[in-house]
């Protein structure tokens, strides 16, 4: 047995309730992404801890490097 055939108004609801879901899951998309990254940046900070002098170490070794390349 067919379907029966959507009005016009019905074809207008169920394209625009269409790109509501298709809204929706863009949005929940982009908000997945961001807590993605945030995370990661959390995590991150808590992986990487520099004190000071590893800190000036590291300014030092680049100063260094910096200075051989420029002499090139």
């Amino acid at each position: 047995m067919p379907l029966p055939k959507r009005t016009n108004a019905e074809f207008l609801v169920s394209r625009a309730a269409e790109r509501e879901i298709a809204a929706a899951v863009n949005q929940a998309r982009r908000e997945l992404r961001a807590y993605a990254v945030d995370l990661a940046v959390t995590l991150a900070a808590t992986r990487i801890q520099v004190d000071v002098s590893s800190d000036e170490e590291l300014v030092r070794s680049f100063i260094d490097q910096l200075g051989r390349n420029g002499s090139d």
